[in-house]
């Protein structure tokens, strides 16, 4: 017998059509009623190949078997044939994440394990489900496994994003450049929406351990230890400190969180030597260390530096009469308070003027206590690095490519954005070369001495210049191994000690493991020998599923956060048409197709005549006082998962909208 009668007799050629016409009818006919487009452009177009990921993995094989022997459109069955084969390679091309195999086995690659062991060839990955059940050579494949050679390539963990500003369009670029966990630098509904999603496998995206809050206040040492209880309460995975926070303060913080079993963490706005005597793990961005490693004199003299003006209405940089003066009537000078002293150039430049041997007592006290440091050298030295102007043209070019159109203009502007340059003089961009090249030596120095720096760019900010997600963590990578660093502690840096500081959170995550979460990177060529091939991602696996690797125009994360596009500035509200201001709404998060549900919406100087408006829908509201209204949200407007608008607008003879918030519906 045949194939061909093998397949007849399996399914009649009268039922291969049939089930062919309803595929075109459940995708194509919702997808383009006018007919306009031909076969083979519906079939090219990028929302077929969405809905094509509706259809169960397993029924692909079978659509090229329908397709065999079907005679009365031969075009047609070329389509769907070939629809069908490159369905089967989209974990490359296309949005969207499936359930993974069962096992999987990876056979033949190098593997760096990110544990600083040497790179072992020929080693073959044993994954099943989500977890590395064996590694090393000569393993065999498990019968039924799906089988992945990978002679010639090179395997790494996947790498971490110590500092993420997330954002909506980040995914894509985070997964095709390696990222599959990060460090979130917020912890609002929306973010936790995603971490959920992500975590379900509905969302694509890195997995995420978040801080909930920064602990930022002028207060007493009660007041912040019941601020870190209730963030450990609300599930951070770290306890960040602010710049306001001072030594008092972090001593609390420390305190509780190590209760918890958590790390402490911060921007902080006092000297290293202080944040780290009163308890501090980390020293995000490498903060305080250009204050403990001058020589008095320096900073005394300080406030007669020039001040750049970054014509930008959230960095000025701020003129002080003294280094250590405070405009805000608080205990921490205004220069190291102020949030983007980051990338002043007076902090480069008091790194141009570094004391060695001081740095070398602060370095001594940061290995004995076991602290780490955030690199942060893709932002902080962003334009005086060895690679700026590489790192410039590149950004051109991705910022030029079509798929990548979903990145909104004002961040594109921002990354784009080297204006300082021509605001510095000559003199003064020289010193903060100087204080790259001290920076360097700091990181080399420490490493050496046993310490540890962890991935971290600090992307992305809507707010000043910045750099993409992603793209930033593999520079970081670069600008590591230009300091000194080995490739090997570069990796590390980028994958085990990251997971390490969140503690037991991920002690499954970081390394290549037997018993270890399948997080891994597939790569062309050995990063011991070129760490820049990480821009040559190959395949991603995270908790044991290949992700989609490549930028898509069409591609939309299924939750977004719409005001991530806009400027805001805290402690100024929305403008609006009414005296009327919307402060909070509950529940700010539903599942989908849960059941109706009462929304509270709280807010001040509610009329009589306010009515809540959810997406373009009015709702019944009950006024329960000038500070809260109450509508029934129908399960019928929160049966897909999204991100709706709440509004107040106002019946006759009442008039105008309020400002918007966010109802979030995740997956259940």
């Amino acid at each position: 017998m045949n194939a061909d009668t093998s397949r007849n007799n399996i399914l009649s050629h009268k039922r291969r059509w049939s089930m062919l016409q309803g595929l075109h009818n459940y995708i194509l006919i919702p997808l383009f009623p006018q007919g306009k487009l031909s076969a083979e452009e519906e079939f090219m177009h990028p929302e077929f190949m969405n809905r094509m990921w509706q259809i169960p993995a397993a029924c692909f094989r079978g659509l090229i078997v329908l397709s065999v022997g079907v005679r009365r459109s031969p075009g047609w069955t070329a389509v769907l044939i070939c629809a069908a084969l490159l369905a089967l390679q989209m974990p490359r091309q296309a949005p969207r994440v499936f359930a993974q195999e069962t096992v999987t086995v990876l056979r033949g690659a190098t593997v760096i394990d990110g544990t600083g062991a040497p790179a072992r060839p020929n080693t073959t990955i044993v994954v099943r489900d989500d977890r590395i059940d064996a590694i090393g050579q000569g393993i065999a494949a498990p019968a039924g496994a799906t089988v992945v050679d990978l002679t010639g390539k090179f395997i790494t963990p996947g790498l971490w994003d110590k500092h993420l500003h997330y954002k909506s369009w980040f995914p894509e670029m985070l997964v095709t450049n390696g990222v599959t966990s990060g460090y979130v630098q917020e912890g609002a509904p929306w973010f936790i929406a995603q971490a959920e999603g992500i975590a379900k496998g509905k969302i694509l995206g890195p997995r995420m351990f978040y801080r909930i809050r920064s602990i930022d206040f002028y207060g007493s040492p009660d007041e912040a230890r019941k601020m870190v209880r209730d963030t450990i309460a609300e599930g951070a995975s770290f306890i960040k400190m602010y710049t306001m926070a001072t030594p008092e303060i972090v001593k609390v913080a420390a305190e509780e969180a190590h209760k918890a079993g958590l790390h402490v963490e911060g921007h902080f706005g006092i000297p290293a030597r202080q944040a780290v005597m009163a308890g501090a793990d980390g020293l995000v961005h490498g903060t305080g260390i250009e204050l403990d490693t001058v020589k008095p004199e320096v900073l005394k003299d300080l406030p007669n530096w020039d001040v750049v003006d970054e014509g930008r209405g959230r960095v000025i940089f701020p003129k002080v009469a003294t280094w250590d003066e405070s405009k805000t009537n608080g205990p921490n000078p205004d220069l190291t308070e102020y949030w983007l002293w980051l990338e002043d150039p007076r902090r480069l430049k008091l790194f141009g003027m570094m004391d060695r041997p001081m740095a070398q007592d602060l370095i001594k006290l940061l290995v004995d206590h076991k602290v780490f440091i955030e690199g942060c050298m893709t932002y902080i030295f962003r334009n005086v690095n060895d690679r700026t102007d590489q790192y410039r043209k590149e950004d051109f070019e991705l910022l030029n490519d079509p798929n990548l159109r979903y990145i909104p203009d004002l961040v594109k502007t921002n990354v784009l954005d080297y204006s300082l340059l021509d605001k510095v003089s000559p003199q003064d961009l020289e010193l903060m070369k100087k204080g790259y090249r001290n920076y360097q030596w700091f990181i080399k120095t420490f490493v050496e001495a046993g310490g540890k720096i962890v991935m971290g760019p600090d992307t992305t900010s809507i707010y000043h210049a910045t750099q993409l997600p992603g793209v930033s963590t593999r520079r970081e990578l670069e600008l590591m191994v230009d300091a000194g660093l080995t490739p090997m502690q570069a990796i590390m840096a980028a994958t085990k000690w990251p997971a390490e500081y969140i503690g037991a959170k991920a002690k499954d995550l970081g390394t290549l493991e037997k018993g270890k979460l399948a997080d891994l990177v597939v790569l062309p060529k050995n990063p011991l020998e070129d760490v820049t091939v990480f821009k040559h991602v190959e395949r991603v696996m995270q908790a044991g599923r290949f992700l989609p690797v490549g930028y898509h125009y069409y591609y939309k994360n299924p939750i977004p956060w719409p005001p991530e596009e806009a400027i805001d500035f805290p402690g100024y509200p929305p403008a609006s048409q009414t005296p009327e201001l919307l402060t909070a709404i509950s529940p700010p998060v539903v599942a989908e197709d849960g059941p109706s549900f009462t929304l509270t919406v709280k807010g001040r100087e509610f009329l009589s005549t306010a009515v809540i408006q959810f997406g373009d829908q009015w709702l019944a509201t009950e006024r329960v006082s000038t500070s809260e209204l109450r509508a029934t949200v129908p399960a019928a407007l929160v049966k897909q998962v999204g991100t709706y608008p709440v509004q107040v607008v106002h019946k006759a003879p009442g008039w105008g909208k309020t400002n918007t918030l966010y109802l979030i519906v995740k997956f259940k």
